[in-house]
């Protein structure tokens, strides 16, 4: 019982850490890095997103400060794909096994005028404390 409660705990102060709440979002993302001697695209599934930043999965190893675009393919709530592009900056990199765990920060926060679908479906899905 006294795991559970100090679990709770710890969530609740990572939770207040961050300045937008995390939502689980099935879908991929595709990455396009440029202004490297040879454009390269990568898959990657999606972990999370907030109005910040994304958290991804890649078989590709990426590199921490390294900005890309990204397209954006996920299953809304009423079961339909969506589609939203946005870019941002690779800020972390985790390698877990064979996969890699990539955290990268939007250069600007969702919002309704430039990723309407994404933003809504972020915005529906967050806690009312939000």
């Amino acid at each position: 019982m006294k795991r559970n409660k100090r679990n709770a705990a710890s969530r609740s102060r990572n939770m207040t850490k961050r300045r937008y709440e995390r939502v689980l979002i099935t879908g991929i993302a595709t990455l396009k890095f440029e202004g490297e001697e040879k454009a390269r695209s990568i898959q990657t599934v999606i972990a999370n997103v907030s109005l910040r930043g994304i958290g991804l999965y890649s078989y590709d190893a990426v590199e921490v400060d390294k900005y890309v675009s990204m397209t954006v393919n996920f299953i809304s709530g009423d079961g339909a794909l969506k589609t939203d592009s946005i870019e941002g900056c690779v800020r972390c990199h985790k390698k877990i096994g064979n996969t890699h765990f990539v955290g990268i920060r939007f250069n600007e926060d969702l919002n309704v005028r430039h990723q309407p679908l994404l933003f809504r479906h972020v915005r529906k899905n967050q806690s009312s404390e939000s």
